[in-house]
Parts: C-alpha cells; structure tokens; sequence
C-alpha cells in the first residue's frame, strides 16, 4: 500500500526520498529531523536535506520556535488546490509573454496525440472554441463525457449536429443515433467550424489511447461534408426501418436536416429542390 501511495506522491513532482519522508511525517507529526530518519531507516543528513526541499516545496511546514525544529504534513488537497491556483496563474502570465511571439500554427500538420488526457483535453478545446459549427461523431462514453460541451456550445449559439450509438437528449444539439458500428473500443471524431479535425480511438472504458491526431489541414472541409452526410444517411435509413414513417415523412425530414446542415453551393440547392417535389 505505502509503495502505491509512493509512487502517487511522486507524481505530484516529489523524489522517492521526498515521497517516503512525507508519509513518515503524516505518521507522525510534530517530530524531528532525527526521528523522521529513524522511521525511515535513513541517514539523518539525506532526510534532512529531503525534509528542507519538502518545506521549500509548500508539502511539510517546519515549527521554527521550538528548541527542535519538528514537522507536520500538508493535507494532499491543500496542496493540489494551491498548485492548481498557481498553474493557472503561470498559465496567463506565460499566454500574454507569448502573445508578443506568437506565429500562426502550420495548416499542414497531423499532430498526434499520445493519451486518452490530451484526446479530450483537445475536444474539450474545439468545442469551446468553435463560432459556427460542430459535427462529431462517437461512442457512448465520449459522447456523454463531452455532453456538457456540447450543451454549452449549442447555448451561446453554435449549430451542433451529434452522431451517436444510443439515443440522448443533449438541449439545443440535433441528436442522431444509430446502430452500433462494431469496432471495439470508442471512436470520437469532431470536425469544428469545417475547419480543424480531431479522431481518436480508445479502449472501451476510455484508459488508454489506440490512436488519435489532430489537424487543421485541407482535409477538414471534406471530413465535414462527409460526416454530416454520414448522419443524415442514418437518420433516414432508420425512418425507412421504421414502419410508422410514410415516404414523405422521411422527405420532410431529410429537407429540414439539409436545409440546416447541407453544404453552402449549387447542390445544396438542387437536392433541396427535388426533396420538394411531390411524389407523382
């Protein structure tokens, strides 16, 4: 268990010494230095040097006025808000120096992504940041940890156009779901504004990356009409499965879907026009 919580410290950026120091003050607090060394069954002069560079970290607090000096722990939360505070403030401090450096990101590149973090950390981004439109296309699990996103998006005014497996109700967005595609794991693909494109494919409890990139390259406007045609298709083929719907159900439907997402041009409107054709 003491090796877990080890290796759990040690990710919040202390070495192993530091890690086993602090668990060894959590056990006990208000000793000293020489006492931290004993239950560990170190030398006193690395516990010392480990126990000063805890202090300086803001992870121990060092009680100066007794004759000994003694140590006590900082609880995990404190110290992961306080750093959470201070990353963001380095965060803006860092965006504006950059901004007097910054140079337009290549529209070439396909950059990939190396964990399922960064995979939504990036959809998260694109939705927030989308102005006109969003399509995405996913697997139940991304789909509703990206429900929220979405939400919001269609609030301030985005269209947002959802392809997924089983059916949700997400306010403002225009769901559409299907049978399932069959693949194992969960996809997620979202194309913003028709202008940057994220694919992922991860495992299906979402632990670990498969494959995933983004781009902001010449493809996204083909990805765009593809997947947008791609959930109109079945929309309609499930009305058609659907004995409840007539033919002209399904021609209203697929009018009022191209009307709202169909692509700006000359065949936008010559679909429209024979979907408003009666039946002779």
């Amino acid at each position: 268990m003491s090796n877990s919580l080890e290796y759990l410290l040690m990710e919040l950026g202390l070495s192993g010494l530091e890690a086993e120091a602090y668990l060894a003050v959590l056990s006990e607090p208000d000793s000293t230095g020489y006492r931290i060394s004993q239950v560990l069954g170190k030398p006193a002069p690395n516990t010392y040097k480990a126990l000063d560079s805890l202090v300086n970290k803001g992870v121990v607090l060092a009680d100066e006025g007794s004759r000994s000096r003694t140590f006590i722990a900082v609880p995990v939360r404190e110290q992961i808000i306080k750093r959470s505070h201070r990353l963001q403030e380095l965060a803006d401090e860092i965006e504006k120096g950059l901004e007097k450096i910054h140079k337009p990101q290549s529209e070439e590149g396909v950059y990939k992504f190396n964990s399922v973090h960064q995979v939504i950390a990036k959809a998260e981004e694109m939705i927030e940041s989308a102005c006109d439109t969003i399509i995405a296309d996913a697997d139940d699990l991304p789909m509703q940890q990206l429900s929220e996103h979405f939400r919001k998006a269609a609030e301030r005014g985005v269209r947002v156009l959802l392809h997924g497996r089983e059916q949700m109700s997400i306010p403002g967005c225009e769901f559409i779901s299907s049978i399932t595609e069959g693949w194992q794991g969960d996809m997620l693909i979202i194309i913003t504004d028709s202008r940057e494109y994220l694919v992922g494919f991860m495992t299906e409890d979402m632990r670990s990356l498969i494959n995933g990139v983004w781009s902001r390259n010449f493809i996204s406007p083909c990805l765009h009409r593809s997947y947008m045609i791609k959930a109109l298709f079945y929309r309609v083929s499930m009305m058609m499965g659907d004995k409840k719907y007539s033919l002209d159900d399904i021609r209203a439907e697929l009018l009022r879907l191209w009307d709202r997402w169909g692509y700006i041009g000359p065949g936008k409107e010559a679909l429209a026009e024979v979907l408003r054709k009666q039946d002779n």
